[in-house]
């Protein structure tokens, strides 16, 4: 009798019309796909992420123009309840939650992110991963692309540049947003894709770029990735230290730093 009731105690207890007991599996139902925005593909002009120099100046990166395959991305970001399935199985760490109800995943770093990824992808048999930072920003559509300076910014006289960015800092951390809010709050955009310019920024797999550029400045010359640092996404590009779950605290390596960091997944 005992070792029955050890046994009901680990997987469940049945009691059949004859009296016998059976024992039934209580592991947990694995999560259902998350819901997805199909994004065709198609070129987009892109200014890649990172410092870029010519001779000893810091100037805006070139814009290119790429080409961005097919994408499925999730149309929400990934919540406080779908991350909290992760931590239970113990494939994910443990994160601070806002206390509002159907609120996305906040305070979540670079490896919170992909340890997500990862169990979702073996929880599903589908393969999830984190956006690079050209295809969040076409599925950010509205949001736009560009930040760059100008052409004034990129002259031979540094000060200018040193303004302009001042100015850029003091106008968006006039736009700080430092309360939760329950995802949709925000809105969905013209791709179908909710949230996406919201005050929850989003990690991507993109890495810092340091590179140099030809001397007319329309090419990089050289460039190598530091991805100890990450692009982030949100209503403006930062970039932040891949360990930091609160970049408003310290972590933010440029750029203003984001409201709140969360992440949101693509489908391969």
């Amino acid at each position: 009798m005992k070792r029955r009731l050890a046994l009901g105690l680990l997987a469940g207890v049945v009691i059949g019309a004859a009296g016998v007991i059976l024992v039934a599996s209580m592991q947990r139902p694995a999560p259902a796909p998350p819901q997805t925005v199909r994004i065709p593909a198609g070129p987009q002009d892109y200014r890649p992420a990172g410092e870029f120099r010519q001779g000893t100046r810091i100037i805006d990166a070139p814009l290119q123009r790429v080409n961005v395959a097919t994408l499925k991305i999730m149309t929400n970001q990934v919540s406080e309840a779908d991350y909290a399935r992760c931590v239970a199985a113990d494939a994910c760490a443990a994160a601070p939650v806002g206390g509002v109800a159907g609120a996305a995943q906040t305070n979540v770093n670079h490896a919170d992110a992909t340890a997500y990824a990862a169990w979702l992808s073996d929880q599903t048999g589908q393969q999830w991963r984190l956006p690079t930072d050209a295809e969040w920003l076409r599925a950010a559509a509205e949001r736009g692309f560009d930040d760059g300076f100008g052409e004034d910014a990129n002259g031979a006289d540094p000060s200018r540049r040193w303004i302009a960015s001042y100015r850029r800092e003091v106008e968006l951390r006039g736009e700080a947003d430092l309360e939760l809010h329950p995802m949709g709050h925000f809105g969905v955009n013209s791709m179908g894709v909710a949230d996406i310019s919201g005050n929850v920024w989003e990690w991507t797999e993109t890495c810092f770029q340091n590179g140099t550029l030809t001397p007319d400045a329309t090419e990089i010359a050289t460039s190598s990735d530091y991805c100890g640092v990450r692009a982030v996404q949100g209503k403006h590009r930062a970039f932040v230290v891949d360990f930091i779950r609160d970049a408003r605290s310290g972590g933010c390596a440029a750029g203003v730093p984001p409201d709140y960091l969360g992440f949101r997944l693509v489908l391969d």
